[in-house]
């Protein structure tokens, strides 16, 4: 990938970043100011002004505005107020970055501010406010963030009680803090695309240029942390946290922890993370920045699993430790292995996640740097505070930020030190014992690759779903051998897509390696599981029913059959990769009967005081022409559901009308989350909703159609060789694919039909709703 920065004659930096072979491209604005930025008498206002930018501006209002107008070109947009800086940002088809940059900066320098959005959007906040007083992270994040002194402990969410009623007076302090920090010298603009890096100077000059000159730093912040470890009640799973205050040039630090990270969350045998696990202290490692500046940061390491007792924690840490210890050993070939490893991992990600990696993430250096082990064995000493989450904690309410949380001092005893475990790094060198190869072959489809690497895609057939007990156990047994794959020059993975479980394996170029692999991975799904409660993940009440959602549609299959292909040119690494598949199962799903659908309203336990729904209409005729007249109808409902519900009906925080495909079944689904109405109440605003669009729909001109089907256009192709494999198995099973054929030949009257159908067709509806646990 080709690089360029710039800075334009206003003050803005741009970081350019060319890449010939993306069908999609993003774009990324960082503003030096966030919420701790805020007067006093205005907490929150960092977070308000991020939604108003999204309300119109200057030049585009309405339907023309950045967030509907990407919806309408397939893409997507978000935005993130943190403590110190503010980030926005896009993805979308590359030939549409010009006009979304446009946009992007013309809704920064001159956003409308309106009396109207300005109520419209704190009565949001005020929502997002209540759904995060029982939100697991944030409630944790809260009691670690209370450790650093000074404007980290204020409030900074922003809810109705704070802006006040006084709307006059509020749109002054908006434009005032908007005045002083939304200016050029204060922003950076990344752009990444199949553009020539010229191209790309020239859009960031064109559009970035309009930014208004100069603009105000925010004050230095001096943290220190406050000594004393603590505890914290929360439900459910248990976490520890060690936080480091870590000082020192911000892209040094950023790059030294960025390779630490593939370190930590490796899986393969002799990791730290296999370690953990072998020894029952945790399942999952996170690691996250809490905030940065450009001096100091704070770094979180997250360690979470069912229960973690005072003891476990403490050994815990120890093992964190001497793994740290460990690896300063490393030699030269090693650390550029885990650092290529890095970089492999950074170039599978989208364009937008690659930029949000690069202003305020984990993206990796060019090179490792002189003092990484010695930064590696100095993170000990760093200043470091320990929070750890338990189910029941004899503690007191404090406040904090805006929460309350149920805290008590945590003192624990001075461990006892403990052996050093037996760490091992990659490379490593080792025989390879190839396995036995069964007389037997089966079919195995052969599929021309959209990428120069051999891959093999295995799933449960067609309309047959995995219960997450059952998907969960064999995510267990893969882990070590997909690891151990990365580290051979492969990857893959064992992941829900779509809504079904599939397992990938992208081969490494050596025969030998790649069989073995196959094998290994054929003999983990074919070990006999232990039954064991899914893992819960805590999230907002709607996720919980998204994730529901599959075995909802369709009840798992105890004996599933499989599918699989491969997608390459190597034709005798398949043949004996289809012999093994016969040891696997005694054959290959041949065809797909048809999908048995559950339907109703099922209620779902989740955790959270919140109200939610989730509609889910299967698309009634399952074939390539109306899958493509439900993708242009999900476009044309996406932008009209949330200005509705979201803008004019202020029903909560969560409004989104989509296509989906969940297990196999291509359909529309609609999403609202609320604090105070009802899921009945929801459900009634949902079929007014589709009721009101007959009207609409029959009122859509030739050209607004011809646009949708322009932007489905850029979709059909597979950008790898897992979207290809699946694909032309669908097609082979009869299944609906979208394609170019089927987008050009769709009318108006197509539309019209399916969603009638839709409509008139609710007995085949799936609803989920929340039954507080």
């Amino acid at each position: 990938m080709n690089t360029r920065q710039l800075t334009l004659a206003n003050g803005l930096r741009c970081h350019l970043y060319h890449q010939p072979d993306a069908r999609e491209a993003a774009a990324l604005v960082r503003v030096q100011a966030g919420s701790l930025d805020e007067a006093d008498r205005w907490p929150g206002l960092a977070h308000l002004l991020e939604h108003l930018l999204f309300c119109g501006s200057e030049n585009f209002n309405g339907e023309h505005r950045l967030m509907p107008w990407l919806q309408q070109q397939g893409g997507q947009v978000n935005a993130t107020t943190q403590l110190s800086r503010s980030a926005y940002f896009f993805q979308l088809p590359a030939s549409a970055l010009s006009a979304g940059v446009q946009r992007l900066c013309d809704m920064l320098a001159s956003p409308l501010l309106t009396t109207r959005a300005i109520q419209q959007e704190a009565a949001v906040i005020e929502a997002e406010y209540q759904l995060l007083q029982n939100h697991i992270d944030t409630l944790s994040e809260a009691a670690i963030v209370d450790k650093l002194k000074g404007r980290f402990q204020r409030f900074r969410v922003g809810s109705r009680r704070a802006f006040g009623d006084n709307v006059t007076e509020l749109q002054s302090a908006l434009r005032d803090f908007h005045h002083r920090f939304y200016r050029a010298e204060n922003m950076e603009l990344w752009l990444q695309g199949s553009q020539s890096l010229d191209e790309l100077a020239q859009l960031a000059t064109r559009y970035g240029g309009s930014l208004l000159a100069g603009g105000e730093r925010a004050a230095a912040v001096k943290p220190a942390l406050l000594p004393g470890d603590r505890l914290l009640q929360l439900g459910d799973e248990e976490n520890l946290w060690l936080t480091l205050l870590i000082s020192g040039d911000e892209q040094t630090v950023r790059d030294n922890v960025t390779l630490l990270k593939v370190f930590w969350q490796d899986e393969a045998p002799g990791s730290l993370l296999a370690q953990l696990r072998a020894e029952a202290l945790c399942e999952i490692f996170d690691v996250q920045w809490l905030w940065q500046d450009e001096q100091h940061a704070l770094l979180a390491l997250r360690f979470s699993a069912g229960r973690i007792s005072s003891a476990q924690a403490q050994q815990l840490e120890q093992r964190v430790w001497q793994h740290l210890a460990a690896l300063t050993a490393c030699n030269a070939i090693q650390l550029q292995h885990y650092a290529q490893l890095a970089q492999q991992d950074f170039a599978a990600l989208s364009p937008l996640e690659q930029l949000r990696g690069r202003a305020f993430g984990f993206a990796p250096g060019s090179a490792v740097t002189e003092n990484f082990t010695d930064f590696a064995a100095a993170l000990p000493q760093w200043p470091c505070t320990r929070l750890l989450t338990q189910q029941h904690v004899d503690g007191a309410p404090h406040q904090t930020q805006g929460f309350t949380l149920q805290l008590a001092e945590w003192l624990p005893a001075l461990p006892d030190a403990a052996e050093s475990a037996a760490f091992h790094f990659y490379p490593a060198s080792g025989g390879i014992q190839l396995p036995r190869l069964p007389p037997v072959a089966e079919t195995l489809p052969i599929i021309a690759p959209v990428k120069q690497v051999e891959t093999l895609l295995l799933r449960p057939a067609f309309y047959q779903t995995l219960s997450d007990e059952e998907a969960q156990a064999r995510q267990r047994q893969l882990r070590p051998m997909l690891a151990e794959l990365r580290h051979a020059g492969g990857n893959g993975s064992w992941q829900p897509t779509q809504g079904s479980w599939q397992l990938l394996l992208n081969l490494p170029a050596s025969e030998e390696r790649a069989l073995l692999s196959v094998h290994q991975a054929l003999r983990a799904l074919n070990t006999p599981v232990l039954a064991q409660s899914a893992a819960t993940t805590h999230s907002i009440v709607i996720r919980q029913l998204l994730a529901a959602l599959p075995t909802r549609l369709i009840k798992p299959s105890p004996s599933p059959h499989w599918l699989a292909a491969w997608c390459g040119t190597h034709s005798a690494l398949s043949q004996r990769v289809a012999h093994l598949l016969s040891d696997f199962t005694p054959q290959l799903a041949r065809d797909t009967p048809p999908a048995q659908l559950q339907h109703g309203i099922v209620p779902i336990a989740c955790d959270g005081r919140d109200q939610a729904l989730l509609l889910f209409m299967p698309l009634p005729q399952a074939d390539d022409a109306s899958l493509a007249a439900l993708r242009v109808l999900a476009l044309m409902l996406e932008t009209r559901f949330f200005q509705r519900l979201r803008v004019d009906q202020q029903i909560g925080y969560v409004v989104s009308a989509r296509y989906q495909r969940v297990a196999d079944v291509d359909g529309l689904m609609l999403a609202l989350q609320s604090p105070d109405i009802t899921w009945r109440a929801l459900l009634g605003r949902c079929k007014r909703f589709m009721r009101e669009m007959v009207v609409e729909i029959a009122s859509i001109s030739p050209e607004k159609l011809a646009a949708w089907q322009a932007s489905l256009m850029t979709q059909c192709i597979s950008k790898d060789n897992g979207e290809a494999a699946l694909d032309t198995l669908r097609q082979q099973h009869g299944l609906a694919t979208l394609n170019r054929a089927a987008i050009q030949a769709l009318t108006l009257l197509q539309l019209q039909q399916l969603h009638q159908r839709l409509l008139r067709e609710r007995h085949r509806w799936l609803i989920l709703v929340t039954r507080c646990a």
